[in-house]
């Protein structure tokens, strides 16, 4: 994995603990606010929460998945499919872009090519011969569960600088944000 030496990511000795200096990672003690540039533009954007929201989870997803996209030859969208088809069989591109936010165009691309890689079947839908239901492949399994493992470990890295009872709130949060989508956002945005 790729160190970086940018000021903005490494925390300052006032907020190592200790107990962590003998250890391999240095973890903050505070939620202190990122200074400098990158603390400049976070906290100086007239869209606060959604900027820093962006930004943190750019810097989980672009680097993960592109490390896929090289290592294993699949998309984007054909990694959002899997990791959906994984947790859940017998759907439809529809109801992936519904969940995972992503253009259909895009995901029915993606389901094009994983099928033609034999990751995933189609099969009509015996109540609606118009739906075609989507069912991962025990090769599509076998990918998944390739590049899964660094995926949680990304996440286990970004989440590090909380405790568990910060780490139970924010997941709290984030799933009263998530359920509150369908408030805010308008139907056929995607």
């Amino acid at each position: 994995m790729r160190t970086s030496n940018k000021s903005h990511m490494r925390p300052k000795k006032s907020q190592i603990r200790q107990s962590d200096v003998a250890g391999t990672r240095a973890v903050p003690t505070a939620a202190a606010p990122p200074t400098g540039k990158v603390g400049a533009v976070l906290g100086g954007t007239e869209i606060k929460i959604a900027y820093k929201i962006g930004y943190i989870l750019n810097f989980y997803r672009e680097p993960s998945f592109r490390r896929i996209e090289m290592q294993y030859g699949i998309t984007r969208p054909e990694i959002v499919t899997l990791i959906f088809l994984n947790f859940r069989e017998g759907v439809t591109a529809s109801d992936i872009c519904e969940f995972s936010g992503h253009l259909k165009a895009n995901i029915s691309r993606g389901i094009i090519a994983l099928e033609r890689k034999k990751l995933l079947r189609r099969e009509t839908d015996p109540a609606d011969n118009r739906r075609q239901l989507l069912y991962i492949t025990a090769a599509g399994r076998e990918l998944y569960a390739k590049y899964i493992p660094a995926l949680r470990e990304r996440e286990h890295a970004m989440l590090t600088c909380l405790t568990a009872a910060e780490r139970r709130t924010f997941e709290s949060l984030l799933d009263k944000l998530a359920a509150h989508v369908p408030q805010w956002a308008t139907p056929g945005e995607l």
